[in-house]
């Protein structure tokens, strides 16, 4: 201990606890707005808070230090011990908030400026200990200082992990408030802790300083210092902290939007040039954000469809938004059909670039080619059907008079030209036999295909058409995925012909239920239920015979492919109906159950 003694002189000791926690809040404040500047203003701001910190800590030092007796007083009044008792709180607040710019992790980074902050007050507390108060440190009264550390490391932490571990911006004020709190609250202990011990003695004091002039312009100075950057900090930049807040949460909601979006979503300048791209583009070209960026969109444009994408793309520079269909070449150089929707990208009132929805519609383009490929089947099945049927009730009329006559004659030219006849009979009949073929389904390859993404793509397809009919579609599906063992294009064809029925079946309009589910035997069972006219139980047995068909315009050919279709997969196809109720359409195929992945 030293050989003087202090007085805790009540406004001295608030009034310093209080400036250090206004000086506190004010760089936690200023510090906050760092994050969100430029470069050149984040170090600015980052100056400002380590000033603004190390200034309260030296206040609080040195009016603290002004309850010592008058004999100590005249030692720290001089210019270079003020010079250097300010210099190292000012250098230990820019380590501070330096390291807190370090991307280290939240903790390590909390930590670190801990310790910074705790090694700041230990060298200032050395300072005017040792130097000017003449105190000795020895093994024997080392705890002060271990003391005197861990509160400085215990409130900095604290104060740190509640401004910036637990960082919320729709409550960072009170975290700052409560930050600073914590701070001052520490450095003061710090302070005066170090202090009652080495006074020899200490007592508690509400003197009036008018007579001191010297501590009146202080305080008066600090006042309004600390008075003036809160207003700055809290005032004027309260309403700015808030709409930086709800820039910032808008901010988040469109990368949200952007980021999650199924669709690809691209931005362009107005010279084509890629500035952003979100993951399912990434998908869906091949090409990551990194790659894509300064790529020109004109390069990635399948070759056939750039003429008439760039001139959507003109009209959108002109401030018309655009639609249109496109492909695009993938990285690995296959095409990927797409549908775009161009929106011109508005700042200001002035078109910076051009923002692009990416729809990737091979699948569906796929889907419809099958659609359309299904009902040239179905009407060259007619054909052949029709054909076949006329051609070979003549032909065996005349394969029966012939046979007649060359049993009848005894003309050997005549029989040799009859023989011809027959010969050239069954040769017809061959060909007609595999011209009836078409209207037949072929033998494909079968492989393991997702049931449940089948039949999405099926539905999407016929939307369109349910619309228009005034239908609605719903489907309920018990399994994200069901793998069954199929030629994929012969069950889509299958049901695309069976809810095509349903839809035609009801002229005004109702509701299609798409189910899937497993029977007992663990099969995939598709129901597909429709608010139609139904079927009689007349006309329900012949479902499936050949030209036999309900609609004025019918083949009669659709459910007998279908028939086969399920047959040959090892499954089978049932109908039930009510007159005026509706119709309901069971399917069952073989599933691969250890590949189920059922909805949570």
């Amino acid at each position: 201990m030293g050989n003087f003694t202090y007085t805790f002189h009540f406004f001295i000791v608030a009034l310093s606890i209080f400036m250090v926690v206004s000086y506190a809040y004010t760089a936690f404040d200023f510090h906050e707005r760092s994050l969100n500047a430029t470069y050149r203003a984040k170090r600015l701001w980052v100056i400002g808070s380590s000033i603004t910190l190390g200034s309260g800590i030296w206040i609080l030092y040195y009016i603290g230090l002004h309850g010592y007796s008058s004999n100590i007083t005249s030692q720290f009044d001089t210019p270079r011990f003020i010079m250097l008792s300010f210099m190292l709180p000012l250098l230990g607040s820019i380590a501070t908030f330096f390291l807190l710019s370090l991307k280290l992790g939240r903790f390590i980074t909390v930590l670190l400026c801990s310790i910074s902050l705790t090694v700041t007050l230990l060298a200032l507390q050395l300072l005017s200990s040792v130097f000017i108060l003449g105190i000795s440190y020895s093994l024997g009264n080392v705890w002060q200082l271990v003391v005197t550390a861990f509160i400085a490391l215990f409130s900095s932490f604290s104060s740190f992990w509640i401004v910036y571990g637990m960082r919320n911006e729709k409550r960072q004020f009170i975290n700052n408030l409560v930050g600073a709190l914590v701070i001052g609250l520490g450095i003061a202990s710090v302070h005066y802790f170090s202090i009652s011990y080495a006074s020899s003695s200490t007592s508690f004091n509400l003197e009036n300083y008018s007579e001191n002039s010297m501590m009146q312009y202080l305080v008066l100075t600090a006042v309004f210092i600390v008075t003036v950057l809160l207003l700055i900090s809290v005032v004027r930049d309260r309403k700015l902290a808030l709409k930086t807040a709800q820039l910032r949460e808008s901010e988040r909601r469109y990368l949200s939007l952007v980021e999650n979006n199924p669709d690809g979503i691209m931005l362009v300048d107005l010279e084509g040039m890629i500035i952003n791209i979100n993951p399912a583009l990434e998908k869906i070209s091949g090409y990551t954000l990194k790659e894509a960026t300064n790529l020109n969109c004109y390069n990635i444009l399948s070759g056939g469809t750039k003429k008439r994408t760039m001139k959507c793309f003109i009209e959108v520079k002109r401030g018309v938004s655009q639609k249109c269909e496109s492909a695009i070449l993938h990285k690995m150089g296959h095409s990927v059909k797409v549908r775009l929707i161009m929106i011109p990208h508005v700042i200001d009132a002035s078109i910076k670039g051009v923002i692009v929805i990416v729809e990737d519609i091979t699948e569906i383009k796929e889907t419809e080619e099958l659609l359309r490929k299904s009902e040239k089947l179905t009407a060259v099945g007619e054909l052949a059907a029709g054909v076949g049927h006329e051609i070979r009730n003549p032909l065996t009329s005349l394969k029966g008079f012939a046979n007649i006559l060359s049993t009848s004659t005894t003309d050997v030219k005549s029989k040799e030209f009859l023989q011809i006849m027959l010969s050239e009979i069954d040769r017809i009949n061959v060909i007609v036999s595999e011209f009836m073929l078409l209207a037949r389904p072929h033998d494909k390859e079968f492989a393991r295909c997702d049931l449940i993404s089948l039949l999405r793509h099926v539905v999407t397809l016929l939307k369109t058409q349910a619309i228009l009919n005034d239908v609605v579609i719903r489907t309920h599906y018990e399994f994200d995925r069901l793998l069954i063992t199929c030629e994929e294009n012969q069950i889509k064809q299958v049901f695309v012909n069976l809810i095509k029925n349903a839809i035609e079946a009801m002229p005004d309009g109702g509701i299609i239920t798409v189910k899937v589910l497993l029977n007992e035997e663990n099969e995939a069972l598709v129901s597909i239920t429709d608010q139609g006219v139904g079927i009689s139980d007349e006309q329900l047995k012949r479902i499936g015979e050949p030209f036999y068909t309900l609609k004025e315009n019918g083949t009669g050919l659709g459910m007998m492919v279908s028939f086969n279709i399920i047959e040959n997969h090892g499954g089978t196809l049932q109908l039930t109906s009510s007159e005026g109720k509706g119709t309901t359409v069971e399917v069952v195929l073989p599933s691969v159950e250890e590949n189920l992945i059922i909805v949570n």
